[in-house]
């Protein structure tokens, strides 16, 4: 009887206990497993380039590149004054590019110094807002504003749009992120 393993009743039930323990933390993995990964590099990237667009599709007056950057529901505060929508936003661009055109300027616009805050399956991205201009008949070259991006990027159709949107000058009193999201109350 050396090489007989006796198990008592309190023995298999513990080891049934521990068996019911590890399936259910498996079942619990695999619903951890469903939700969408971590905010990656790659996604940092991504957010970047989609800042990049929507510099070049202004600056390159591409209007329809421009709103393909948004979902479709979405919510643009430009300086205080909310955008909703597909419409809303291709009025606010025209807008912005009526006031380029009757200044005869070109525009550079600048995206940088990004911090990201993983919200969810998203993210909430902070950068600075650099605007460049130049005038062409007169050859002057200068800083037509400074501000900041608040924008709520979010995957949609595969790819990161903008889902909410912002442009605020800039007033050196308060890091950003301390600040209310400006949509918030919209």
């Amino acid at each position: 009887m050396a090489n007989e393993i006796v198990f008592s009743r309190r023995a298999l039930a513990a080891v049934a206990g521990l068996g019911a323990a590890m399936a259910a933390g498996g079942a619990a993995g695999g619903a951890d497993a469903a939700r969408p990964a971590a905010f990656t590099e790659s996604d940092r990237a991504a957010v970047i380039d989609l800042f990049s667009a929507f510099c070049w599709s202004f600056d390159c007056t591409n209007e329809e590149a421009f709103l393909d950057l948004f979902t479709g529901d979405a919510l643009v505060v430009g300086m205080g004054v909310a955008h909703r929508g597909r419409e809303a936003i291709a009025r606010w661009f025209r807008y912005l590019v009526a006031l380029r055109e009757k200044d005869g300027d070109d525009w550079l616009h600048e995206a940088g110094q990004f911090r990201f805050v993983p919200d969810g399956a998203g993210c909430i991205a902070y950068a600075y807002a650099t605007h460049f201009g130049a005038n062409p008949q007169t050859g002057a070259r200068f800083v037509r504003s400074l501000g900041y991006f608040v924008a709520d990027c979010v995957r949609a159709d595969g790819l990161w749009r903008f889902r909410r949107f912002s442009i605020s000058g800039w007033d050196k009193a308060l890091l950003p992120w301390k600040k209310p999201l400006p949509w918030d109350g919209l």
